[in-house]
This record gives structure tokens, C-alpha cells and sequence, in this order.
């Protein structure tokens, strides 16, 4: 989409990124400026629109670059998740994705940022690039999990998994918060977080009345 820029060095296409990432991570998009940018980066502003044409273009490609980023690495890592359990992998799968997110915190941040605080004039642009994001592990490999027949009556496998993956995203993002720009120890992290999730689960599996 942006040859000019693709083609540069790996090093320095990475330099720019980085700096891009660091600056509307910090500021947001309407606040982030552009001189700002180049010179950090070294180049000139001249340079920067000859590669993208305009601040929009940048940010658009920059958040699918920090989405790209993370979901590589979440998928590499989910390969290592095993549990033949609804509830326990979707447990793993949780683990894993928190602790690529921590290891990607300004980009995570970033995406977030984008998802729930997009530009004005960047809505339609933001939901097509995250809508690529759709996580398809879940469809995949957690629903094949799910025995309908241990349902209640006129209950899905489809409404429990997506049910769960509310409250494990609503978990998610609050120790995603709680930890951003602190030293992390994953442990203590998996300690406080794994019985808020059992939680969670106890809920959606047994209900919150007395039968």
C-alpha cells in the first residue's frame, strides 16, 4: 500500500515506527505532531508524506502495524495451548494473550486506543483494520470444546463462548491497566488474576441463584 515506505531498510522502517508508536501512544492522534515525529526520526516532514501523503494515512498504518504485531506473536504463542476443556484452555488462551499484550504494552495501548477512541474521520478505517482482528480462535479451536448436550435447554454453545469471552476480555483490560508502565512479575499477575476469572466461570457454568 505505502511501497515507498516498504522498501526502505528494515532498520530504519522500524526506527519510524517506533517513534510513531511512542508519539500517539502518548499524545493520541489529534495531539501528536508531525515535526515531532521527523525529528526524532531524523528525516524530513517533506520525507514522512512522500511515504504515507498524510497524517491519517500514517496513523491508520501504524495501528495495523501494532495489530499485526501482536497477533503474530499471540497465535505463535497459542500453539502451546493444549487443554482439552472449555474452560481451561479458554483459562490458557487468556494467560497467553495477557502476557503478549504485556510484552507489547505501547502497542497494545495503541490498538486500544484506536478501538475505543477513534479519530474523527478515521471511525470507518479503525473498524475495517480491527475487524481483521477478529479473533478466530475462539470459532476455531474453543467452540469444538463445548458439548452441547451438557447445556441447559435452550442454551448455545455460541451464547457460552460469547459470553465468556466478554467477561475474559472485561478481565483483561482492567489488569491491562492496572500493570501498564510497571515492572511485571507474571506470576504474582496469574495469582491475582486467575480467581477473578475462576469467577467468572463459576458464574457462566452453575448461574448466580439458588436452584
Amino acid at each position: 500500500m505505502y511501497p515507498n515506505f516498504e522498501k526502505l531498510p528494515e532498520e530504519k522502517k522500524q526506527a519510524i515506527l517506533s517513534i510513531c508508536i511512542e508519539e500517539f501512544g502518548r499524545t493520541g492522534f489529534d495531539k501528536t505532531s508531525t515535526d515531532t515525529i521527523t525529528s526524532k526520526a531524523g528525516i524530513s516532514k517533506g520525507i514522512l508524506f512522500h511515504y504515507f501523503k498524510n497524517k491519517k494515512n500514517l496513523y491508520l498504518y501504524v495501528v495495523d502495524h501494532c495489530r499485526r504485531l501482536i497477533g503474530d506473536r499471540l497465535m505463535e504463542e497459542l500453539e502451546g495451548v493444549k487443554a482439552d476443556d472449555f474452560f481451561e484452555r479458554t483459562r490458557e488462551v487468556i494467560l497467553t494473550k495477557l502476557r503478549v499484550q504485556l510484552q507489547y504494552s505501547q502497542e497494545t495501548n495503541l490498538v486500544t486506543n484506536a478501538m475505543l477512541n477513534p479519530p474523527v474521520g478515521l471511525e470507518e478505517g479503525i473498524q475495517e483494520l480491527l475487524q481483521k482482528n477478529a479473533d478466530s480462535y475462539g470459532d476455531q479451536y474453543l467452540g469444538k470444546l463445548l458439548d452441547a448436550a451438557l447445556l441447559k435447554d435452550h442454551t448455545s454453545p455460541e451464547a457460552v463462548m460469547n459470553l465468556t469471552m466478554m467477561a475474559l476480555e472485561h478481565v483483561t483490560k482492567k489488569y491491562i491497566a492496572l500493570y501498564q508502565n510497571k515492572p511485571i512479575d507474571f506470576e504474582q499477575l496469574s495469582e491475582e488474576m486467575l480467581p477473578e476469572i475462576d469467577q467468572y466461570f463459576q458464574l457462566i457454568k452453575y448461574g448466580c441463584l439458588q436452584q
